[in-house]
C-alpha cells in the first residue's frame, strides 16, 4: 500500500487513489489491473455525480488527466496500449481539480467523542444524555 501512496504522492494524485490501485494489483495481467483500476476510478466518479446529468441513464465517458494516466501506466507497465481519447458527446474530460475534489470521506477519526456528540445533535436534534450511544 505504501507503493502506492508514495506513487500517488509523486504523481500530485490524491491519495483516495493508492487504495483502488492497491485492490487492482489482484488481478493476473497489468492490461487487466489497469482496467480494473480504471473502473473503480470510473465508480468513485460517477458516485460522486461528476459530469452527470439529471438523466439518470446517461453515464459519461471519462477522460482521465495525463497525470493519473502516467500514474496508471507506472505502476503497471506491461503491455500498455496507446489509445486514443474518445471525443463523442457524452465524453467528460476529468481535471486534477476534480479529482481532488472527490469526498472519500474522513480521513480521521475523531480522537474525542466530541465529534460523536455534534453529528448525533445533527441527525436527531436532541442532545445526547450518559444513556445515550453517542
Amino acid at each position: 500500500m505504501e507503493f502506492y501512496e508514495r506513487n500517488c504522492r509523486e504523481f500530485s494524485i490524491p491519495l483516495w487513489v493508492a487504495p483502488l490501485l492497491h485492490a487492482a494489483s489482484r488481478c493476473k495481467s497489468d492490461r487487466a489491473r489497469r482496467r480494473r483500476t480504471y473502473k473503480l476510478i470510473q465508480h468513485k466518479l460517477l458516485h460522486c455525480k461528476l459530469g452527470c446529468s439529471t438523466d439518470e441513464k446517461f453515464r459519461p465517458t471519462y477522460v482521465y488527466p495525463l497525470a493519473l494516466k502516467q500514474l496508471v501506466r507506472t505502476v503497471f507497465p506491461k503491455e500498455v496500449c496507446n489509445y486514443p481519447d474518445p471525443n463523442h458527446a457524452k465524453v467528460v474530460t476529468v481535471t486534477l481539480e476534480d479529482l481532488n475534489a472527490v469526498w472519500t470521506g474522513p480521513q480521521t477519526k475523531p480522537s474525542t467523542g466530541a465529534g460523536l456528540n455534534e453529528n448525533f445533535t445533527r441527525f436527531t436534534g436532541a442532545t445526547p444524555t450518559r444513556d445515550d450511544p453517542a
